[in-house]
C-alpha cells in the first residue's frame, strides 16, 4: 500500500476527531439578561477542549510528517498505525470525563478523569514511540538517508512524555493541581518536541550532505589517474 494513503486515511481520521471536540460546546440554560454568567460557567468545558484541540493538533502534526517522510508501507507499519489511531480516537471520552468533573468539582472525580487522560496520552506516545523505533528499524520504508538518525531521536522523545505523563498520573494521588501541571507540561514538551524534530531533521540532513561529499572526494580520480595527451598512431 502507498504511503499516501495511509496518510489520506489517516488525516481523515484527525479530522473527524477534532470536529468532534466542539459538539461539547451546548447553549447552557440561563435566565435572561444572563447569558454571559452562563457561558463563564462552561469554562469547564474550554478548558478541556483547548487542551485537547492544542495536544491533537501537535499529535497531527508528528503523525504528518511521519508519513511524509514513508516512502512505502508493511503490514506491520499499517498495524501500528491502526493502533495510534485507535488510541488517539479515545481522546474524545476522555475529553468529556475531564469536562465533566471538573464542572462538578469533586475532587475523587477528578483525579478519575486526570487519570484516565494521563493513561491516554500515555498510550498515545508509547504508540509513537514503536512507530518511531520501528521505522528506525526498517530504512527500506522511508525515502532518505536523512532519516537514519532522525527516527532515533524521535523514539526516545515519544519515551520521554510516556514518563511525564506517568508521574502526571501519580501525582494525582497525592494533587490534583500538580496532576493538571504535568498533564498540561507535557502537551507543552510535545509542542517544544515538534520544533525539536526540525533541528534534528536538519541535522541528520547536514551529517548525510557531509558523509555524501566526502565519498564524492573520495572517489573522485585523483592527478595520476587522468589520462595523458593521446598519441597519434605509429607512423
Amino acid at each position: 500500500m502507498r504511503a499516501e494513503r495511509v496518510q489520506a486515511f489517516s488525516d481523515g481520521v484527525f479530522a473527524i476527531l477534532l470536529t468532534i471536540l466542539v459538539l461539547e460546546f451546548v447553549v447552557p440554560d440561563y435566565q435572561e439578561g444572563h447569558l454571559f454568567e452562563a457561558i463563564l460557567g462552561q469554562w469547564p468545558i474550554m478548558f478541556a477542549y483547548v487542551l485537547t484541540f492544542t495536544y491533537m493538533g501537535v499529535v497531527w502534526l508528528f503523525h504528518h510528517d511521519l508519513f511524509a517522510s514513508v516512502k512505502t508501507t508493511s503490514i506491520w507499519l499499517n498495524s501500528l498505525n491502526l493502533v495510534l489511531i485507535f488510541v488517539c480516537s479515545l481522546l474524545n471520552y476522555a475529553t468529556s470525563l475531564l469536562s465533566t468533573a471538573i464542572a462538578t468539582g469533586n475532587g475523587t472525580d477528578m483525579a478519575a478523569a486526570f487519570g484516565i487522560y494521563d493513561v491516554n496520552a500515555m498510550a498515545i506516545s508509547a504508540a509513537f514511540m514503536v512507530l518511531y523505533f520501528y521505522l528506525h528499524r526498517h530504512p527500506k520504508l522511508y525515502s532518505s538517508p536523512v532519516f537514519d538518525g532522525y527516527f532515533g531521536w524521535m523514539s526516545r522523545s515519544a519515551g520521554i512524555s510516556v514518563l511525564i505523563y506517568a508521574l502526571a498520573l501519580a501525582a494525582n494521588f497525592w494533587s490534583i493541581q500538580l496532576g493538571a501541571a504535568l498533564l498540561i507540561g507535557g502537551v507543552i514538551f510535545h509542542a517544544l518536541a515538534y520544533a525539536g524534530s526540525a533541528h534534528s531533521y536538519r541535522r541528520s540532513r547536514r551529517k548525510v550532505l557531509r558523509e555524501a561529499r566526502r565519498q564524492a572526494l573520495k572517489d573522485a580520480p585523483g592527478p595520476e589517474s587522468e589520462p595523458g595527451p593521446q598519441s597519434g598512431p605509429p607512423a
